[in-house]
């Protein structure tokens, strides 16, 4: 019995290993993209359906701009990336506060604007988005960010070309 029980203790220990890089079952986002009033509108909706709670950078997951490349576009149909123009900020390793909690079967959604962020062709165009997020089970082990299953959106946008400057 002794040698039984070892057993199954050393194989979930092993299994614990093995799961600790890789996403925990329940935790998913969404992506949904608008495109109205010549804006981009991206809203990423993370839904925590385990029994622990997981935390998500402020950054990405609280912030109404982009700081950084987060999302990959590209042309709908083609290979062609939408390059990112925005703001590039240079951050000290994030610390416990830069973390936001979504507690166990809960839901966080955040709307974060793009439209200036990246240089979407001038006319109508299809765009397909997609990201992959990232969580943190424990703030205690904030350089182990567990990744997200990869989402995508498929969207038409409207880019009225700006006159050049003189």
């Amino acid at each position: 019995m002794k040698r039984s029980v070892a057993g199954v203790l050393m194989i979930m220990a092993l299994g614990l290993a093995y799961a600790k890089d890789k996403p925990m079952h329940g935790v998913n986002e969404k992506i949904a993209v608008a495109s109205r009033g010549g804006k981009v509108l991206v809203t990423l909706t993370v839904s925590n359906k385990t029994a622990q709670a997981i935390y998500l950078w402020k950054v990405i997951y609280a912030s109404e701009q982009l700081f950084g490349p987060e999302f990959d576009i590209k042309v709908a149909g083609s290979a062609a990336p939408v390059n990112y123009i925005g703001p590039v900020v240079k951050r000290a390793p994030p610390g416990p506060d830069d973390y936001v909690k979504v507690e166990p079967n809960g839901v966080h959604r955040n709307t974060i604007d793009i439209t200036r962020s990246y240089d979407f062709l001038p006319g109508k165009h299809r765009y397909q988005l997609s990201h992959t997020g990232s969580y943190v089970p424990d703030l205690q082990h904030l350089t182990d960010p567990v990744a997200m299953k990869p989402g995508a959106a498929v969207f038409t946008h409207t880019q009225v070309a700006q006159p050049a400057e003189q």
